[in-house]
């Protein structure tokens, strides 16, 4: 049951990903609110992550998260005690668990919704039906969408502007953004030539990597590897054993949490793979994906593994 949970959660961040590259031309131009012309009174209007200008009566106090990365992101501002509602795969942090279930990710329940009564709903790119309906009845909905951790920033600072956590935004993203440049200072200095080559699966049958414009590739490219996948010619293209093979990656990091009864040993068995440099030198790891695939604060937990799985001569402690 647990890896058959995991196994569409996965399913559900590749969708949205895949939905979500779609759309970058189109709010490409689009600059999200944060904090200017914030002046703690309400009611206030912003432009969310999808360039919809959405005006917020009142400080919400029954908060309804449509996506994980949601629910994960107004625990973290410290809002848990407004939210009433998240999805059945929102588990995390642990008190999220605990909340009303409105169903699941790309079909929630519009019914038990409504009748949660909410004055504010996280909804994202996947969820155009719902936001339209929920608009019809008035109750206001931010749509979160950030594709790179500077977009991650600018969502927690928007959700901090319209809920009165401005402060908590601000001190948050200035945190994240001080263990980030720790990081990205040390490997600044790195050789093109001393990168090793890091390949990442994401699921074992077919074989699905991480290629440009995902969270993966770019944490990869920040912690001073060089991502193999990165010719791709779509966000999370699907590899034969051989193209793998002929990658030849210095570092295989995979997140399937034993997706398919794959582990590590799976994975250094595999036929013809022994040639891999990788394989040869024992550098196989696993990441949660939580960490590296959902637009949330841990991404630079995921950051800061993958930095010292990568570069472990810099990063000891």
């Amino acid at each position: 049951m647990k890896c058959k949970f995991k196994f569409y959660k996965i399913v559900a961040i590749i969708l949205t990903m895949a939905i979500a590259a779609t759309l970058t031309s189109c709010k490409s131009n689009i600059k999200t609110d944060t904090n200017a012309g914030y002046n703690n009174t309400y009611p206030i209007t912003v432009k969310d992550q999808m360039g919809r200008e959405v005006t917020i009566e009142k400080e919400p106090e029954r908060i309804v998260s449509l996506a994980p990365s949601n629910t994960e992101i107004l625990f973290a501002l410290g809002l848990g005690d407004r939210v009433v509602g998240v999805t059945d795969y929102c588990d995390y942090p642990e008190e999220a668990k605990k909340k009303e279930k409105i169903g699941g990710f790309a079909d929630p329940n519009m019914e038990k919704i409504i009748s949660l009564k909410p004055d504010l709903v996280l909804a994202t790119s996947m969820h155009e039906q719902p936001v339209r309906k929920l608009e019809e009845l008035e109750i206001p909905v931010i749509v979160l969408e950030p594709q790179n951790l500077e977009e991650v920033f600018e969502s927690l600072e928007l959700i901090g502007k319209v809920t009165n956590k401005v402060q908590q935004a601000q001190d948050l993203v200035a945190s994240l953004q001080s263990r980030i440049r720790a990081i990205e200072e040390k490997v600044s200095s790195i050789p093109a030539d001393k990168k090793p080559k890091v390949f990442y699966e994401l699921w074992p049958s077919p074989i699905t990597t991480a290629g440009p414009g995902t969270f993966v590739h770019d944490l990869i490219e920040r912690a001073g590897g060089i991502n193999v996948a990165s010719d791709a010619a779509k966000p999370y293209p699907e590899y034969s054993q051989e193209m793998v093979i002929e990658k030849n990656p210095d570092i295989i990091i995979f997140s399937h949490h034993g997706g398919g009864d794959q582990t590590k040993d799976d994975i250094i068995k595999r036929p013809g793979w022994e040639s891999i440099t990788a394989i040869k030198e024992g550098k196989v790891f696993y990441v949660d994906e939580d960490l590296i695939q959902l637009p949330t604060p841990r991404l630079v937990d995921g950051l800061e593994q993958f930095a010292k799985i990568i570069h472990p001569e810099i990063f000891k402690d």
